[in-house]
Parts: structure tokens; C-alpha cells; sequence
């Protein structure tokens, strides 16, 4: 069986459009500071995370969520943005009257989403308490033009949800970070009282921000919402974070939304840089100089099947999805007849012709070890696996990660 030349050029287009055929259009990334995962999603009663508990049996959860760089958050937050540990470098800072400031090293996820996808600042929303935000990068390719436009009000998590709120209502960006504080600052009180207080505020506005997304027609149904935190806190102290113990390192990651597996909880491991790619998965932009992937494991597989007669169309499973050794794909056929089997990189650009053969009906199996024609182990990132049987064509996108 051979694809006509003209079909061909039709797939290799297909292939590229798959890639951002979510009904995702909005993404909004919440980040709290310092939630130790023993008193957030890491408790199995969810005392003070009740409302985040109930989002995360309809969206997904990272079980292993790790900050694996510096467990602090001057460092840790600028991993978030950038999809990497960055260097951070400091400047006079106009917009703070002069006063020193720091920018990142390495361009941002603002910069990506507003610089590849041609949008403007206000569609581009960093809100924070009052005081003079951490800049993003003077990157030559990125910089200034991409910034997003940054909303710092107020003295508490409430001021920034109320102005947060009105943001959504007034301006509806398509992509949102909010910023909440306070359970840091609480957490290093050491006034164990008032860290959980801050714990349970901060769910009940990330409850009160899902209600608002869901209740507004221009996020209801197609908005992703993400959950994390820069860093947790001493398990042998709780005032305190900055070091290699778990309490530090293990956070959480909640993801919830139209693309997303309900109910899942994945144990896959994964670190705070796989949260820019993830995002830029979502929205259809690429972040070329983050080190993180996506987390293709929460975002539903696409298939796109063609029927190419009036017959039954053929079914295809691919597992494990990540795969970081091998990937074992399944199809059943439902007649006889000519199977071709692919692997398309991103750009619809052939790694990996796997078989060309002609198949009795019935399940079929096949193992592909993560290798390209020559057998070079392809890099990390996100592939489309191509199966054309008589009676259908499909798709199916799978992430290799290293």
C-alpha cells in the first residue's frame, strides 16, 4: 500500500494541526508558595485542601512532583517560567523607581506564548502582592516586548484573588498566572496555626477561581487550570525550606480541564520545569530552551480517525505513554488487507517507518524502542505514531522523555 503523493502532503499538514487540536483555549497557573504535600494533596484526609481534593477527582494529580533544583523560591518560581533552572541576573529596574530588580537568564513562558503566538500584553496576566515583581528575561530573541503585563496589588492572597477576579471579568487572558504568598510567609512564622489558616485560604480561592472559570463563558469548557508550588518545607521543621529533605523537594501538581484524564493520578515522576512545556502543549507554542517536557501522561491521546470506507475502522492503543524505554503499540484490524505504520516528529517530518506489510484481521502488536531509521535513540519530546489500515487512518501523539 502506498500513500499518493498528494494524500501524503494532506497527512504531513494533518499531522501538524493534531498537534494543538485540544479544546483548550485558556490556560490559568496558579502557583502557591511554600505548601509542604503533607498538608496539601500528600494528606489523605485533605483537612486543609478539601476543595482542591474535589478538583483533583475530576482533573489529574502528579503523585511524584518534585522541585529538583534550589528549594527556595528566588530560584524555584523562575524554574516554573522558564521550564528550567535559569541563572538570575539583576538590573536597575525603571518600573521600581530605580531600585535593583532580578530577570532570568533564559526566556520565560510569557515571552513564548506572547512572542510565537503574536498576543498582546493584556492577553498575558501576572498577578502578585504589591511590590516589585521579578522581571522576565533580556533574552535577544525574547526580552522586554514579551513580558506579560504584571497586575501587583494588595497585601494578602484575597487582594490578589479580588483583583485576579476582576481581571478574568474585565480582560479574559488567555493565559494567567496567579501568585499566592502567603502560606509561605505564614509557614516561616513557625505559628503552625496560621500556616494552615493560609493553607485553607488558598484552596478556597483556587475553588472560588475554578467556580469563576466555569460560571464565565469565555473560559467555561475550555480553560485549563494548573496548581503547583515553587518548593515545601523542612519535614523536621516546618518555618523553614532550602534544603535536599523530602518536605522540601515533594510538592504537588494538580491539572484540571477539558484535555485532561479525570481522576487520574499519575505516578510518573516529574519536576516544576515540566510545567512551561506542559502549557505550551496546551496552547500550541513551543518552549525551545526549557529543559522540561510535557506532561503528555495528564493530556487525553488524540486520535484522529478517518474512515476510508464504509467498513469498521481499526483500533489502536499505545503504552506506556510517556515512555522512557520503549513503547508497545497495539492495533486490532477488522479486515485483512494492507497496514503501513509511522512515527512523525512535530514537524511532520518522518523519524521511523515501522511496517509495511499485509495483515490478517485481529490484534496486531508491535514494539518500538524509541529509535529513528538509523537506529539513533530520538530526543525527548512528542512524536505522532501514523497507522493506515484499509478500512481507517489514525493518529496517535506519545511523549518520549529522558
Amino acid at each position: 500500500m502506498r500513500v499518493r503523493p498528494i494524500l501524503y502532503l494532506l497527512i504531513v499538514t494533518l499531522l501538524f494541526q493534531l498537534t494543538h487540536a485540544y479544546e483548550t483555549e485558556r490556560v490559568v497557573l496558579v502557583i502557591v508558595d511554600g505548601l509542604r504535600y503533607s498538608e496539601g494533596l500528600g494528606d489523605e484526609a485533605h483537612d486543609y485542601v478539601p476543595r482542591m481534593a474535589e478538583m483533583a477527582d475530576q482533573g489529574a494529580i502528579v503523585g511524584d512532583f518534585r522541585n529538583d533544583g534550589y528549594t527556595y523560591t528566588s530560584r524555584a518560581i523562575p524554574a516554573i517560567w522558564c521550564g528550567a533552572w535559569t541563572d538570575i541576573n539583576s538590573f536597575s529596574d525603571p518600573d521600581c523607581g530605580g531600585s535593583p530588580n532580578n530577570y532570568t537568564e533564559l526566556p520565560t513562558v510569557f515571552e513564548y506564548y506572547r512572542r510565537q503566538l503574536s498576543r498582546p500584553a493584556i492577553d498575558c496576566v501576572y498577578t502578585i502582592k504589591a511590590l516589585c515583581p521579578w522581571k522576565a528575561s533580556f533574552h535577544p530573541e525574547f526580552g522586554p516586548d514579551y513580558w506579560p503585563l504584571y497586575h501587583s496589588v494588595g497585601s494578602t492572597d484575597q487582594d490578589v484573588w479580588h483583583e485576579t477576579e476582576q481581571i478574568i471579568a474585565s480582560q479574559s487572558p488567555h493565559f494567567l498566572l496567579m501568585y499566592l504568598a502567603d502560606v509561605d510567609h505564614a509557614g516561616h512564622s513557625g505559628i503552625w496555626n496560621d500556616y494552615l489558616q493560609a493553607i485553607v485560604t488558598a484552596d478556597n480561592i483556587v475553588g472560588e477561581l475554578w467556580e469563576t472559570i466555569q460560571a464565565n463563558p469565555d473560559y467555561q469548557d475550555k480553560t485549563t487550570l494548573l496548581v503547583t508550588n515553587d518548593h515545601g518545607r523542612h519535614d523536621y521543621n516546618f518555618s523553614g525550606h532550602g534544603d535536599n529533605c523530602d518536605g522540601c523537594r515533594h510538592i504537588q501538581l494538580l491539572a484540571i480541564g477539558p484535555d485532561i484524564y479525570p481522576g487520574l493520578v499519575s505516578d510518573i515522576p516529574r519536576v516544576i520545569p515540566d510545567v512551561a512545556p506542559t502549557i505550551g502543549e496546551l496552547l500550541g507554542f513551543t518552549t525551545e530552551y526549557a529543559s522540561g517536557t510535557a506532561m503528555m501522561e495528564l493530556i487525553d491521546e488524540f486520535v484522529a480517525i478517518e474512515p476510508t470506507s464504509t467498513r469498521p475502522v481499526a483500533e489502536l492503543i499505545v503504552f506506556p505513554n510517556p515512555s522512557n524505554q520503549g513503547t508497545n503499540i497495539d492495533f486490532m484490524l477488522p479486515v485483512s488487507g494492507d497496514v503501513d505504520l509511522r512515527i512523525y516528529d512535530l514537524m511532520g517530518r518522518e523519524v521511523r517507518n515501522l511496517l509495511s506489510a499485509s495483515l490478517e484481521a485481529g490484534p496486531n502488536s508491535f514494539s518500538w524502542n524509541g529509535t529513528d531509521e538509523d537506529g539513533r535513540t530520538l530526543p525527548s519530546g512528542t512524536y505522532l505514531i501514523r497507522l493506515e489500515t484499509e478500512t481507517s487512518l489514525l493518529f496517535w501523539k506519545m511523549a518520549i522523555i529522558k
